[in-house]
């Protein structure tokens, strides 16, 4: 009888002792599901656009409004580069646009010069303002907020080719002006 009653309670005894780790690990499951499910919330990615695509919409916006600007200078492109760097202060590479046209009729002359400026807000692009000024300058960086170019201008002994007269200078963006 005592051997029935010891293994009597030895049974109880286990199926206390296992119900008991079955309510642990219960309890300890949720635990390790939230410590597992956090990471995966704070990782959820925002759709944006990468700066190689801001600049693909950036330059097909270019690309349409390009004619308009060759048919009124009666010109043809001679050069187009295209640069990023935040210049609108809110931490995303914008897009800036240089060109140049030359005559359609020839010549060693640029008869218009200039930048479009575009926003990316990290899922669109558009045009802020353009910059055409009436002297010859070359595009420098963009840097800490801001656009800088370099005014040329020509000495009395220079050649058509090589302004030597050189002026750093930047930018200023108000509304859709630059100056």
């Amino acid at each position: 009888m005592k051997q029935q009653s010891f293994a009597l309670l030895f049974a109880l005894f286990l199926s206390i002792g296992c119900n008991n780790v079955k309510e642990e690990s219960k309890e300890e499951k949720p635990k390790q599901e939230s410590k597992s499910t956090l990471p995966r919330a704070t990782m959820v990615k925002k759709d944006s656009l990468s700066t190689a695509e801001a600049v693909k919409l950036a330059e097909a916006q270019f690309g349409k409004y390009l004619p308009k600007m060759l048919e009124a200078n009666n010109a043809y492109p001679d050069s187009q580069d295209t640069f990023t760097g935040d210049f609108t202060g809110d931490g995303i590479a914008d897009i800036a646009i240089y060109f140049s046209l030359a005559p359609k009729e020839g010549g060693n002359t640029i008869v218009a010069q200039g930048l479009a400026l575009y926003q990316n807000n990290g899922t669109t692009v558009k045009v802020i303002a353009g910059f055409e000024p009436n002297y010859l300058f070359s595009f420098t960086k963009i840097e800490k907020g801001k656009i800088y170019i370099e005014k040329l201008a020509y000495a009395d002994t220079d050649g058509r080719c090589c302004p030597s007269i050189k002026t750093d200078h930047i930018l200023t963006i108000a509304g859709n002006t630059v100056y």
